[in-house]
């Protein structure tokens, strides 16, 4: 048996309005399929979950975020390069600070040497997957405008 690891991680759903897509980190590696997530990271040891989407906007993407809101929680047990993942994941809404942001069709993570890069994912988008499982109905069910 692989080793197990639980994980505590905090992201944030941004949409943009003109078109309803979504901000995404775009993994596609050697180590698994091709995937999207929203953009966040790993909750550090005294830091609380909306420290961390702060901290991480700024270090993936040089952003700053507004109107930060908690979405829900999530929990998902699954395989990762060999090993079994435990991950809590605290999922917020927020909005880019600097408008011309929306406009950046792509970019590379700073962060990250692997070559993942953030890109917007239209809405109704089935493939590549959308992770954490469970964050389509979390965002569908969310109460005021859609945010799909």
């Amino acid at each position: 048996m692989g080793t197990r690891t639980q994980i505590v991680k905090a992201m944030a759903v941004i949409r943009r309005d003109r078109d309803g897509a979504q901000l995404v980190s775009a993994y596609s590696g050697p180590d698994a399929p091709p995937f999207h997530r929203p953009l966040g990271g790993h909750v550090e040891f005294g830091e609380y979950a909306l420290q961390t989407v702060h901290r991480e906007f700024g270090e993936e993407i040089g952003q700053r975020l507004t109107g930060v809101r908690l979405l829900g929680v999530l929990e998902n047990i699954f395989s990762w390069q060999g090993s079994t993942q435990h991950e809590v994941v605290f999922l917020f809404t927020a909005d880019l600070a600097d408008p011309a942001a929306y406009e950046i069709a792509e970019q590379p993570i700073r962060d990250e040497a692997g070559g993942d890069r953030v890109i917007w994912r239209p809405p109704g988008t089935v493939s590549p997957p959308l992770y954490p499982a469970g964050i389509t109905d979390l965002i569908d069910d969310a109460p005021g405008p859609a945010l799909t």
